[in-house]
């Protein structure tokens, strides 16, 4: 039996998030395309934000398992 593809074992896996991130004090910007707080400084740029999740740690469901 072989052991996992080198990329795989050294891939970090981000946990799967508890709860959905919560924007309060920030709305969306049609002018800019992002999501911002009072002062116009984007969302992205708060330290304090979940980190991001990557869609290949992405639980399986039926429809994205494709046979696998």
């Amino acid at each position: 039996m072989y052991d996992k593809h080198l990329l795989i074992k050294k891939a970090f896996v981000y946990t799967k998030p508890k709860e959905k991130p919560q924007l309060r004090g920030y709305y969306f910007l049609n002018s800019l395309g992002y999501w911002v707080d009072k002062d116009e400084v984007p969302y992205v740029l708060d330290t304090r934000r979940p980190k991001p999740q990557t869609k290949k740690a992405d639980v399986e469901t039926g429809e994205d398992q494709k046979g696998e």
